[in-house]
């Protein structure tokens, strides 16, 4: 009886060591889960801030867009406004940001934490002359 009771107890300590080591397992999972999350929210909340900055920049000359988007100081200007946004949602690290005139569109392309994103505006300065 008595070695029925040691199995039975020993039994008991391996489910619940099973049990805690797959709660660990989750909870890391959960975590890893929300981080990468937390990264997407703050890679498109970065790249629309870009292309908000290029968009002012547009507003006031319009017909200069591929100029627009060539230009370092509005690509500066850019990533300041991206950088911002993505430390206010406490990620860093933009790793790329691009801007392109095409297909009518004025875009801004960036890579945040290896996710790639891009927000845009019309633009029909950047369609094929």
């Amino acid at each position: 009886m008595r070695d029925e009771r040691g199995q039975a107890v020993l039994v008991a300590v391996l489910a619940l060591a099973i049990a805690a080591t797959a709660v660990i397992g989750l909870r890391a999972a959960q975590e890893r889960i929300v981080a990468v999350a937390r990264a997407q929210r703050a890679g498109e909340a970065a790249v629309e801030a870009a292309a908000q900055s290029v968009a002012d920049l547009y507003a006031a000359h319009p017909a200069g867009a591929r100029e627009l988007v060539a230009d370092s100081h509005v690509l500066d200007a850019a990533r300041i406004a991206a950088e911002e946004l993505a430390r206010e949602n406490s990620v860093g690290g933009i790793e790329q940001l691009r801007l392109v005139c095409a297909g009518k569109r004025i875009e801004a392309r960036l890579v945040l934490h290896g996710y790639s994103h891009h927000a845009g505006f019309n633009a029909p300065e950047c369609s094929p002359s």
